[in-house]
């Protein structure tokens, strides 16, 4: 499989469209049958796509068990709750849901690479991320900042 890696800002359009960039577009296509799940992060600061097989093996190792309790389960139960699937289309475009389309409201997104996943970033808060990585690079989280 290859490997996530770079970023390139794309525009959101009017539909909610945004264009997955070509070299990641490649991967997609070829090797998870033109579809990513796209779920929130857990501080709802940018969103994770993860391409089809990659959610595959994921999910096989985080199926919900109804004797869990507390944490675990709750956090299987949004992480999933809150995945959409979306398919490329055209010219390699996902159409986001309403729900995540406002992540952006510059109407641009961020979409980097991060090994066998993507992440969708407001570019303003992207930096914010990366200038707190500076400051503080042992102990900031890259979803603190809003």
């Amino acid at each position: 499989m290859l490997l996530f890696t770079g970023h390139k800002d794309q525009n959101l359009d009017a539909k909610d469209r945004v264009v997955i960039p070509a070299n990641f577009r490649a991967v997609i296509e070829a090797q998870h049958e033109g579809c990513v799940y796209v779920v929130p992060d857990e501080t709802a600061t940018f969103l994770e796509a993860y391409p089809q097989k990659v959610f595959e093996a994921m999910a096989a190792t985080l199926v919900p068990n109804r004797f869990e309790r507390g944490g675990q389960r709750d956090d299987k139960r949004v992480f999933f709750q809150s995945a959409e699937r979306l398919e490329l289309k055209g010219p390699g475009r996902i159409t986001l849901p309403k729900k995540f389309a406002a992540y952006f409201p510059s109407g641009v997104v961020r979409v980097a690479g991060m090994n066998t996943y993507l992440e969708l970033w407001d570019p303003s808060r992207w930096e914010a991320m990366r200038l707190q990585a500076v400051v503080d690079p042992v102990g900031g989280d890259a979803g603190t900042e809003g």
